[in-house]
């Protein structure tokens, strides 16, 4: 249970004292790096081999990394893990975590139960992190994301910060969810309040609520979704997870075997993997915008919200299994019609900027997806850039940039597709440069894995057969060198073989790691 009183005051004394060495030893101008999505699970089971959640059996590659990181920042090295660290949804069988409603998880002694698996699992990787940061000046910093948010529960992070050894001010855990590096420049966090997305908490970073008696960690939709969907499918996809982005093994696997769950969810799910979409196309979507394009002024919300599933159904690509799905003629499909026109009519679950990016999809997709949202001029239509990121991500870094003015640098994790460098200009005059670090995990873009499929095979028999080891040493890292006292940010991969001795940072695109 969390301490309450006494220790409670003591406990936020000691924290407080912590974060101050922490604090004054964050000196401007260190090598900054940052990696997020490792989700370490609950390891083996009994017979030594891995269990199917557990996602993280990389511990030699981590363990090259952190030498690595700590020998080319001279041991004054600014390590900030952007979430997603450890893998609290994914429960040992022993703890059912059975929810007495569908916005409740775990309770926090069941919490407390799973996290104590985990630790007891990776105590390697987490004595790995303890001994970097005991280098000459090295500092860890631990932002919560939404797989790891039991963290922020004073009895759930003690069963780490203990193996860490955060006694000393080294490594510490960053309660707010959003870090920035000493001269403000540089601000991260992992991404899961950004936008409507489905995995956010209402009450961030508050995320315990009492009901009877008893406390539990309010459980989201993303979180309800992953339970019933990857945790009970890992068995029979091993890499349904990592595909990149997360959405394509669901879809992979929905061809399979067909749709699941409720009309709702289905609708809700849809919406994500549309916003998903794969990291080629973020790359396209992510050129320099023309003189006019002002997604504020170029739709009509009104008329795109109106029209409902249409508008999702352009968005999405011809060959993706959902598309088909909605214009099947069965009960299945017109309930799941419904539900998207539901879920394109309520601001709170989709916000005016998520309509507008739906409008960029539909446009840059179908080639009269424009009539669904009646652009402001024609000529702005026709030179508009697929810019649905863009369009979500200005409205969350305009709130950002109040509290942190000084922000030149975003970087976060969460959709386990690493985006390189881009700009974004927001309203205010400021210039941001947008990071996405990927995942410290072993992933695998589409084009990779259907370039894996072999002849004669199909992609739902590819995903059932893949597993994680067969996927590329591969690993998302962004790295912040200070050139003549300016950040200079860049998106990199890890790549070391668990056999190799040693490992190197390469370049996004690397033939390596397809």
């Amino acid at each position: 249970m969390q301490p309450t009183g006494l220790i409670r005051v003591v406990a936020a004394l000691a924290c407080a004292c912590v974060c101050a060495v922490s604090a004054s030893a964050q000196k401007p101008g260190r090598e900054v790096v940052v990696i997020s999505d490792l989700h370490l699970g609950v390891g083996k089971a009994p017979d030594g081999t891995w269990q199917p959640t557990e996602d993280f059996r990389w511990p030699r590659a981590l363990q090259g990394f952190l030498d690595a990181m700590s020998s080319r920042g001279k041991d004054a090295v600014d390590l900030v893990i952007a979430g997603d660290f450890v893998e609290l949804w994914q429960p040992p069988a022993e703890v059912k975590c059975a929810p007495v409603s569908a916005d409740l998880g775990c309770t926090v002694d069941e919490m407390l139960a799973v996290a104590a698996v985990v630790a007891r699992e990776h105590a390697g990787e987490l004595a790995a992190l303890r001994a970097f940061a005991a280098k000459g000046d090295n500092r860890v910093y631990l932002v919560p994301g939404n797989h790891d948010a039991g963290l922020l529960v004073d009895a759930v992070w003690e069963q780490f910060s203990g193996p860490l050894g955060v006694g000393n001010g080294r490594i510490v855990l960053v309660p707010s969810g959003v870090w920035a590096s000493a001269d403000g420049r540089i601000v991260v966090e992992h991404g899961h309040q950004i936008g409507a997305d489905v995995n956010g908490y209402p009450e961030w970073p508050r995320i315990v609520r009492t009901q009877d008696g008893k406390q539990y960690v309010p459980r989201s939709w993303g979180e309800q979704f992953v339970q019933s969907l990857f945790n009970a499918q890992e068995a029979a996809y091993p890499t349904i997870d990592n595909l990149s982005p997360e959405s394509a093994g669901a879809r992979y696997r929905m061809a399979d075997r067909g749709l699941w769950g409720s009309a709702a969810d289905m609708a809700r799910f849809v919406a994500f993997n549309l916003f998903e979409t794969s990291a080629t196309q973020k790359r396209k979507a992510l050129g320099a915008p023309t003189a006019h394009d002002d997604p504020r002024t170029r739709w009509n919300v009104d008329l795109a919200r109106d029209a409902g599933h249409r508008l999702f159904g352009a968005a999405l690509p011809a060959n993706d299994p959902f598309k088909a799905e909605l214009a099947a003629d069965n009960a299945q499909s017109a309930e799941l019609r419904r539900a998207l026109d539901s879920l394109a009519k309520d601001p709170a679950r989709m916000p005016d900027a998520d309509i507008r990016a739906l409008c960029d999809l539909a446009s840059a997709t179908a080639a009269d997806g424009w009539k669904l949202c009646r652009p402001a001029a024609l000529g702005a239509m026709l030179e508009s850039q697929f810019v649905p990121l863009r369009s979500v991500l200005s409205s969350h870094l305009a709130g950002r940039s109040k509290e942190h003015k000084g922000m030149s640098i975003f970087i976060y994790g969460h959709t386990h597709a690493m985006q390189p460098r881009w700009g974004l200009s927001l309203a205010n005059g400021a210039r941001i440069d947008v990071l996405n670090t990927g995942a410290f995990q072993r992933l695998v873009d589409e084009e990779g894995f259907l370039s894996r499929i072999p002849t004669g095979s199909s992609a739902a028999e590819t995903l059932r057969r893949l597993s994680p080891e067969d996927l590329a040493p591969c690993y998302g890292v962004v790295t912040v060198s200070y050139a003549g006292g300016q950040p200079d940010p860049k998106a990199q991969l890890w790549w070391m073989p668990e056999a190799s001795a040693e490992g190197r940072l390469i370049s996004v695109g690397d033939p390596r790691c397809k």
